[in-house]
């Protein structure tokens, strides 16, 4: 087994023993107000919440433990919950929550805390937080952290419901699609009602996939923009191989030399560095081919045939004509999102206001995961507020799972309390070339004025293509 492996399974195991011995719901009579500390906490944007009546008590959450200055497990933990904020889109901040607490309040300040989520591209719902030492240790120490050391805090997660009194713990470490199902299963009527229209899990993967994805994919994309690290297509052009080897191998022996690359690297990517991972010079070889082998593939041009079998908000079939050499922007999303999708609707209609006719050439398209509520009408109603240039579209349920899988942009059909429902659904934009390549992905945490160099990037290479 690849060291890397080796390492990650013995953490998996390690907590796989553990959640089997805790994941049993523990009952409201002790995990309630009475037993949750109730003490102030201080998140990365400076706010004070009281734990327990704020945060916790009416709330579906998932609580984790680090510290900012951690450079071995804390950066892959939280790059994993980064992922998995992905795949519950805009369920979280509206219905789950996430609590990423520091170990250590006495350096760990919201100023550093902020930089930190920012690095992680936390979205809203994800708060990061401290506190007074004495505060953060009851909260520790109820919740079943009493290591002494900073470096022995656990690196499992707790996930919670405060409504009913259900508590259990998970590995971040784990396959993050059963991990949201998990998560989501935290209400009653999500187990009893939910609905997933999700695509298919993969079957199990090879050796070097599980690498990059356990070790790599928290930070990294290849070929789908900067997450936390830098994305690596085209890394082994841009870099030696044998810099790479020796760069995954042992990133902080380069550190140390000095290496320029190395500095810029850490430079441009202050909160989160490169850890060692235990990864071998032989297994670096593989992850470099691994690598060059997924940026190939993300280059085949994409189907655009799932596409052409929707209709407009005009009651029209989408025309290939219409598509025909011009950029891709697809956001998924539905008529009835409180938040999510009319911001991400807005922050397009200012970029093609920014662009003006430039903006022409890129086609916005707005998918409605919602079939049953979005007719083209209602969708003509919805984009009434939005620029012109944004094109919305529906079909049946299995016309629209088949394009989100084309994606692998996921989606779920969610029960709500009041007999009605909403939507689960990813919260990225997907933008593809005229050349119907992947170029990449941005959402609602993007910057405006990077969101904007994206999409000039975007365009720009479409003109040197024609």
């Amino acid at each position: 087994m690849p060291g890397v492996l080796r390492v990650l399974a013995a953490t998996v195991i390690a907590l796989g023993v553990l959640t089997a011995l805790l994941t049993t719901p523990s009952t409201a009579g002790r995990w309630d107000g009475s037993y949750v500390p109730n003490v102030p906490v201080v998140s990365q944007d400076g706010k004070v919440f009281q734990f327990w009546d704020d945060l916790i008590k009416d709330k579906i959450f998932v609580i984790s433990f680090f510290y900012t200055s951690c450079k071995e497990i804390c950066p892959l933990a939280t790059a994993r919950l980064s992922e998995l904020q992905d795949i519950l889109g805009d369920a979280l901040g509206r219905d789950i929550f996430f609590y990423t607490i520091s170990v250590d309040p006495e350096n760990d300040t919201p100023e550093r805390l902020k930089a930190y989520a920012q690095a992680m591209h936390a979205g809203p719902g994800w708060q990061f937080l401290t506190g007074m030492p004495e505060d953060i240790k009851a909260i520790r120490d109820k919740l079943g952290d009493r290591a002494k050391a900073l470096s022995e805090h656990r690196n499992e997660v707790l996930l919670g419901n405060g409504a009913t009194g259900e508590w259990q713990r998970d590995n971040p470490l784990s396959d993050l699609p059963r991990l949201a199902t998990t998560i989501r299963a935290m209400r009653s009527d999500w187990r009893a009602e939910r609905t997933a229209s999700e695509p298919t899990p993969p079957a199990k993967p090879a050796s070097m996939h599980a690498m990059f994805a356990k070790a790599c994919a928290g930070c990294h994309s290849i070929g789908r923009g900067d997450r936390v690290g830098p994305d690596l297509a085209g890394v082994a052009e841009r870099r030696q191989t044998e810099w790479l080897m020796r760069f995954i191998a042992n990133p902080d022996s380069l550190r140390r030399q000095k290496d320029p690359i190395a500095l810029a690297l850490m430079h441009k990517y202050p909160t989160i560095r490169m850890p060692a991972m235990g990864i071998s010079e032989a297994e670096a070889l593989d992850l470099v081919d691994y690598i060059q082998a997924q940026q190939s593939k993300n280059k085949t041009e994409l189907s655009i045939e799932p596409l052409l079998a929707l209709s407009t908000q005009d009651g029209q079939p989408l025309s290939a004509g219409a598509l025909a050499g011009r950029p891709l922007a697809i956001a998924f999303g539905y008529t009835h999102c409180p938040d999510v999708c009319p911001t991400t609707l807005a922050d397009w209609s200012n970029l093609l206001e920014k662009l003006g006719p430039e903006g022409q050439r890129l086609h916005v398209i707005f998918i409605s995961v919602d079939s049953d509520r979005d007719t083209p009408a209602a969708l003509k109603a919805y984009l009434a507020a939005f620029h012109p240039g944004i094109t919305a579209l529906t079909g049946t349920p299995d016309q629209i799972a088949a394009v989100a899988a084309l994606f692998a942009a996921p989606f779920a059909k969610v029960p709500t309390a009041n007999g009605t429902f909403s939507y689960d659904h990813s919260i990225k934009v997907y933008l593809v070339d005229g050349e119907r390549r992947r170029f990449g992905t941005l959402d609602l945490n993007t910057d405006p004025e990077a969101r904007l160099q994206s999409v000039t990037r975007l365009l720009r290479r479409q003109a040197q293509s024609g």
